[in-house]
């Protein structure tokens, strides 16, 4: 274990010395830190379930302002005082107790953190009941991040927060949250359009981030797959693609805003009868999942359906989806 960058790159982390604690390896704190790497410099950071401490050194050798180790067991307490031993000028602070109580004193002392850190013990369900802790007690500050290590096996939380990604290492994952406001924009996207984009883009007008949900209905075939859908909006939208997420779901989507804590929907209409339809879907979201509809007015008449009619004729499509698009509507 060592440090992997920064003022005190190559110094060793000494390991725990038995399996009651479990460190990051250097291979998963190497693809932590190359995500946070625009946002650690000058960082408050909060080190949750530190262990050896080796996260949050890390930080502080990439320039963080502060660093609050927070951990429950004396050996853990222990090993960290030795790690950071050659720490010169850093600010830091260790505080015991179990990560609740540490959340709290930090909350009540009026800490935000830029980053927080948070690497529980795998199978206990810890990050939900982490993620809503530290949601509860508004100690992140506007666009900081929140950076979960979890079993691959165990299931990703995001009703708190957005969720802005995810990078998976074997039986190791890391998941990404950010504390800015989220919303939604729902369609089939067969294929994604610029009238798709628009309504993306009259989303993100009024909410920092955008999930970019893709409904999947067995009984409503669909013309391109679902990885190819998902490319064509990757391919529209890479502009962006810092405040979205891409994603697809089965079912209702007020069950899938539930799972991830959407309160607001983005949706277009082109016509007096798509505008009925919307407001009629709007009224069963709200009353079925309590979410919220925005039903914007498309800039242009496109709809999947045309584009799809003049693609068949060999038409041109330029004015209906994007050029990186147009080569993938080759496939099925």
């Amino acid at each position: 274990m060592r440090v992997i960058s920064g003022k005190y790159k190559g110094r060793k982390i000494q390991p725990p010395i038995n399996d009651n604690i479990r460190p990051t390896s250097d291979k998963v704190k190497e693809a932590l830190f190359a995500v946070l790497q625009n946002d650690v410099n000058k960082a408050v950071v909060i080190d949750l379930f530190a262990g050896t401490g080796g996260l949050g050194i890390e930080a502080l050798s990439r320039g963080a302002e502060k660093v609050y180790f927070c951990d429950g067991g004396a050996e853990a307490i222990e090993l960290i005082k030795k790690n950071a031993a050659f720490l010169e000028k850093e600010s830091y602070e260790i505080l015991r107790g179990a990560y609740e109580d540490c959340l709290r004193r930090l909350a009540t002392r009026g800490v935000k953190a830029d980053i927080v850190l948070c690497d529980p013990p795998y199978g206990k369900g810890i990050p939900e009941a982490a993620l809503k802790e530290i949601d509860g007690l508004g100690i992140v500050k506007d666009g900081g991040i929140v950076a979960v290590e979890r079993k691959t096996t165990d299931k990703a939380q995001r009703e708190h927060f957005a969720y802005v990604s995810e990078k998976i290492f074997g039986e190791t994952s890391l998941d990404f949250y950010r504390n800015i406001t989220k919303c939604a924009v729902t369609g089939t996207f067969d294929p994604f359009t610029l009238g798709h984009k628009f309504v993306v883009e009259k989303a993100l007008e009024k909410y920092g981030f955008c999930y970019v949900a893709m409904l999947v209905n067995e009984n409503k075939k669909a013309r391109y797959s679902v990885g190819t859908r998902i490319r064509m909006a990757e391919l529209s939208l890479t502009e962006y693609r810092r405040r979205i997420r891409i994603d697809y779901y089965e079912g209702m989507a007020t069950d899938y805003c539930r799972e991830n804590g959407i309160k607001v929907i983005y949706r277009g209409y082109r016509n007096d009868a798509d505008k009925k339809y919307e407001d009629e879907m709007a009224e069963y979201n709200y009353a079925h999942g309590k979410v919220e509809t925005v039903i914007v007015k498309a800039e242009n008449e496109i709809s999947s359906s045309r584009v799809k009619e003049a693609y068949d004729k060999g038409e041109s499509v330029a004015e209906y989806v994007s050029a990186d698009v147009t080569g993938l509507m080759r496939r099925r």
